[in-house]
């Protein structure tokens, strides 16, 4: 949640907007306040869509579709402004997490937390098809997390999204990992194909990793149609579920019928709470994730300072203002963010505190770091490796060098020892020097910095020059080997660092 812009409307249809809650494909989404206090999610459409006929007709039919959609897993719309400029719909508000949030920063769900979800997210697609509508982009970003059980959102958006101008510029109507195969190859899609991502969502979460990997999207789309699901993490008894539903012929998928009575059948028994939807892990980390985003703070001593325009005189907000509507601002001048008087809370920066059952301290790939970013940590602690053994082999060069001039040359014995030594000494120095920063640049990365990317770029920009220079003169030729070897690994690990899931990683970091 962040504060809202000088560009970002203050009021849509008649709703008070007090922060902005994130954007995608359709637009912007704020968070605001009806004139009760009702707290919603305003998506407002981007100028480029509202340009498009053909997505206006079909925002049109699907806001009129999700708007009989009222499952108690479900962001119900409230209201909308289809003939507004640009056109908006408000959804129910869910004060939690997405499933994807989750997931990167705390890892794989455990596995009591997997099966709720797997119920909660059947029932309300049962809810979203009750009404003749199909989701088209289930994935964990549309599945929000909160203390009463799982929220899905944005249903029918893709087939509203579907053939505008925005999409024939080349964007990809769902999302890779978890298209079903008809969707992938632009075939009429129905129900099985939210079956397929419900599949896809839950492997996810139980895992902690795509079931069809990561990657390009082309490569991984080429998974999802003609390669076979990594289940290995995914709890036995989850698995079989996950695998029917993730069948490639839509007709092989079993409903959601079927998946809801196999969940009953084979999931654990629900200790029945009428407070407590999650297991205590999983609720603890959505009762945190509330209070650092400021769900229960005031939002006039939070974004908003009252400013008299005419006299130039600023007046503090009154304490007794509340955003939930319980009373309103004084009439008079409209209220600006005045950040150098009530500056906007920043999230707290401390880590989350482990909740009983959590792994306190969980290994790479259970704190949802993508391949790619582990895989040039690997590569860091494999330079850190062979630098060590550079260094070894550099010595024991120099010693048997250092031999054979004596031989040669009995009375420079002092001059050639001299020259080792020194020779060494600039060896261990380096070596020491080098092994150092590969361990430095592999911790830094597994916490989640961002600078070891920069860093490690210059590096190797440096190591391509000194390498040059290397194999251009003279010299051992197992030395060169190694630096030659040591070139190698740094330009798989920059190149690791700047992919696509790296930089998601990395930027999912900063936010927490």
């Amino acid at each position: 949640m962040e504060p809202l812009s000088a560009n970002d409307p203050r009021t849509v249809g008649e709703f008070q907007l007090r922060a902005r809650l994130g954007s995608g494909g359709m637009g912007r989404v704020y968070l605001g306040f009806s004139p009760a206090g009702r707290a919603v999610a305003v998506k407002v459409v981007h100028p480029e869509l509202a340009r498009d006929q053909q997505f206006n007709h079909r925002f049109r039919q699907e806001v009129a579709a999700a708007r009989a959609v009222s499952g108690i897993y479900t962001a119900p719309v409230v209201t909308a402004g289809l003939d507004d400029d640009p056109p908006w719909l408000a959804t129910v508000f869910v004060p939690g997490p997405s499933l994807a949030t989750v997931i990167s920063s705390r890892g794989p769900l455990p596995e009591a937390a997997a099966w709720r979800l797997a119920a909660g997210l059947a029932e309300a697609l049962q809810a979203v098809h009750a009404c003749g509508l199909v989701h088209r982009d289930l994935k964990p970003a549309n599945v929000l997390l909160a203390a009463d059980g799982p929220h899905v959102i944005d249903f029918g958006i893709s087939r509203a999204l579907n053939g505008t101008a925005l999409t024939t510029k080349g964007m990809v109507v769902g999302t890779p990992g978890f298209m079903s195969p008809e969707q992938a190859g632009g075939e009429q899609v129905g129900p099985a194909t939210d079956v397929f991502s419900l599949g896809g969502v839950l492997a996810y979460a139980a895992a902690g990793t795509p079931a069809f990997g990561e990657g390009a999207p082309a490569a991984v789309l080429y998974r999802v149609v003609s390669g076979q699901p990594d289940l290995a993490r995914v709890p036995p008894g989850l698995r079989e579920i996950v695998a029917a539903c993730l069948a490639k012929n839509p007709a092989d998928r079993p409903g959601l019928a079927a998946v809801a009575a196999m969940i009953s059948r084979h999931g654990p028994a629900v200790a029945a709470s009428p407070t407590s939807f999650w297991p205590g892990p999983l609720a603890e980390v959505i009762r945190l994730y509330q209070a650092e985003s400021g769900y229960d703070v005031s939002f006039a001593m939070a974004t908003h300072t009252m400013t008299a325009r005419q006299s130039g005189a600023t007046v503090a907000p009154p304490a007794a203002y509340d955003p939930a509507g319980r009373s309103q601002p004084p009439d008079g001048p409209p209220w600006t963010p005045q950040p150098s008087a009530v500056p906007w809370p920043e999230r707290s920066r401390a880590p989350y505190s482990p909740a009983p059952g959590w792994p306190a301290q969980p290994a790479p790939a259970r704190r949802g770091m993508p391949g790619s970013v582990l895989t040039a940590v690997r590569l860091m602690y494999a330079g850190a490796a062979v630098n060590l053994i550079n260094v070894i082999v550099s010595l024991a060069a120099i010693n048997l060098t250092k031999a054979d001039f004596e031989a040669q040359h009995p009375l420079a014995q002092d001059s050639a020892q001299g020259a080792a030594s020194l020779t060494a000494a600039g060896v261990i120095i380096s070596g020491a020097v080098g092994i150092w920063l590969w361990l430095g640049l592999a911790s830094a990365t597994r916490k989640g910095r961002r600078w070891p990317r920069t860093v490690g770029t210059i590096l190797f920009g440096l190591d391509t020059v000194g390498l040059l220079a290397t194999l251009g003169r003279a010299g051992i030729p197992a030395v060169k080997t190694f630096s030659v070897l040591i070139w190698l690994i740094g330009l798989t690990a920059v190149i690791s660092l700047w992919r696509r899931p790296s930089s998601d990683y990395f930027a999912a970091s900063r936010r927490r």
